[in-house]
């Protein structure tokens, strides 16, 4: 079966209100990386993801602040702002193949999240500098457990199928 995908562009590299409408042939039962993803519950799929997007998130946190990448030249709040910055599509990426499905316009469905990664990224930021300042220990599991619930519930809110009647 043939799905029109509306990749909202339409220069390479420029978003603009015109479209660039292009064929691809796709499965249309499912839209996550592999149809066989759907047998298991979206919440574990959460879940799961969840816990790899935070192993990607602590690991590439360490190495942006080791001194020898940023961390001789930025305070911890501003590594941590310039690393979420990175880290927001690769996390977005990966919650629509396995979780959510690949949305049919791609930066539509990016910039309807941008807001939730801006957000907690501002809340990890301010969190950072607070807790470092005041010292307290495993001040990064602190943050990734407050943005990731903060994400957790704002996305499912966003991502998620709405199948209720919106009429009023």
């Amino acid at each position: 079966m043939t799905i029109e995908v509306n990749l909202g562009i339409d220069k390479p590299g420029l978003i603009s209100s015109k479209t660039d409408t292009r064929q691809l042939k796709m499965d249309s039962s499912s839209r996550l990386i592999h149809p066989s993803l759907e047998n298991i519950p979206k919440n574990v799929r959460f879940l799961a993801v969840g816990v790899l997007l935070n192993v990607i998130f602590i690991v590439g946190l360490e190495i942006f602040s080791h001194e020898s990448v940023l961390g001789s030249s930025f305070e911890a709040s501003t590594i941590y702002a310039i690393f979420y910055s990175f880290y927001l599509p690769i996390s977005h990426a990966l919650q629509a193949l396995f979780v959510f499905g690949w949305p049919l316009v791609y930066f539509t469905s990016l910039a309807s999240v941008m807001p939730i990664g801006i957000s907690a990224m501002f809340v990890g930021t301010f969190a950072t500098d607070f807790l470092d300042s005041r010292e307290v220990p495993f001040s990064s599991v602190i943050v990734l457990v407050l943005t990731s619930l903060w994400s957790y519930f704002l996305t499912n809110l966003v991502m998620s199928d709405n199948k209720k009647d919106k009429t009023v």
